[in-house]
């Protein structure tokens, strides 16, 4: 949880008084009498210590691991055996008090003993509901206020965010490739130097116009890719293999804008060999629920470690828009496949949600 040390410290302070609250309470009540009894005050003692263990496992790590990856099966199990230990853990505890006391019920208290250990199970299984209950509580509310600072921080950054991926992902010398190859291609094709021109103009109104929103639709980002990837081949050989599958279908699909633009630059720059042969391939699959974006690339070996490295700055601002916009609910894999010759990045992410 992303608490600042303020925050941090204001909520151990209240963990802290509120457990001062709950042990001294029985002790308060018990003062009443004449006489402090110390096996029922050591009874309430350990049920509060279990509602202690219920609430700081699950709040600290069932929930994160089990709930919200909704593994909800063993989220119960856990639950289960931790109560089955704390009882066992109980029951050794009260024998060991017992003992100490020399506390033995006579025979004919013996089924009110049973009766009272029935009352007991019943007491431990309601305190141990209840920290289960107040974590699910507490972490929802923790949750709900992480979500809503990282939106507003999102807000503050996402300018700054986009302005930074556009310097990377667009960079000046492309467009300036794209206006000498248009050029060429004016006495040599003028129809494909007039297709060039009205892509470029295509992805120009987009930058500066048509990626305002928070969300746009996956099919303007994909006619964007299809652009882009257009223009590049104009100052590319033969010897470049591009196949690019496109859904045709795209079930009104939302994401924030230049999310994709990254990967397939850095296919580009780190996938073309210069007179040899290369291959970009990229698929794109779409469902209700999901998008799957797989794009791969031969490796460049000319190329030095940290070029190769594909972990600029452009990989490192969509991480981040990531962790900004869906939090744990998108997975990002990429790396060289066993040969070594085949880079592969590979993002899936869930349909307009934001975690």
């Amino acid at each position: 949880m992303n608490f600042t040390k303020n925050q941090r410290f204001i909520s151990t302070l209240s963990h802290v008084a509120v457990w001062v609250v709950l042990i001294l309470v029985p002790l308060m009540v018990q003062m009443r009498y004449d006489e402090i009894n110390i096996r029922h005050m050591s009874r309430t003692w350990l049920m509060l210590f279990g509602l202690g263990v219920a609430f700081y496992a699950n709040y600290s790590f069932a929930i994160d691991r089990f709930l919200y990856k909704k593994r909800y099966f063993y989220f119960i199990i856990f639950n289960v055996i931790l109560f089955i230990v704390l009882r066992y853990i109980d029951g050794l505890i009260n024998w060991a008090i017992d003992a100490a006391l020399n506390f033995k019920p006579h025979m004919m208290d013996r089924r009110a003993t049973t009766a009272w250990d029935v009352v007991r199970l019943y007491n431990n299984i309601i305190f141990y509901a209840l920290g289960v209950g107040a974590s699910l509580g507490l972490r929802y509310v923790t949750r709900v206020a992480e979500i809503d600072a990282d939106r507003k921080r999102l807000q503050h950054e996402k300018l700054e965010t986009e302005v930074n991926l556009l310097k990377y992902q667009l960079q000046p010398h492309f467009f300036f490739n794209t206006l000498n190859n248009i050029y060429s291609l004016i006495g040599q094709a003028p129809n494909d130097a007039q297709k060039a021109v009205h892509s470029l103009s295509k992805m120009m109104r987009y930058i500066l116009y048509d990626n305002t929103a928070h969300h746009i639709a996956l099919k303007s980002e994909l006619e964007f890719i299809t652009n882009f990837v257009r223009l590049k081949k104009l100052s590319l050989g033969d010897n470049v293999h591009i196949e690019f599958n496109l859904p045709e279908e795209t079930y009104n699909f939302t994401l924030p804008p230049l999310l994709l633009i990254p990967l397939v630059e850095n296919a580009f720059k780190h996938g073309v060999i210069l007179g040899e042969e290369s291959t970009i391939k990229c698929d794109v699959k779409v469902t209700p629920t999901a998008l799957e974006f797989c794009i791969e690339n031969t490796i460049n070996n000319t190329q030095n470690n940290e070029d190769r490295s594909h972990s600029g700055i452009g990989l490192q601002n969509l991480k981040r828009l990531l962790d900004l916009q869906y939090h744990d609910t998108y997975k990002f894999e990429h790396g060289a496949d066993k040969s070594g010759q085949i880079y592969i990045a590979k993002l899936v992410l869930p349909n307009n949600t934001i975690a």
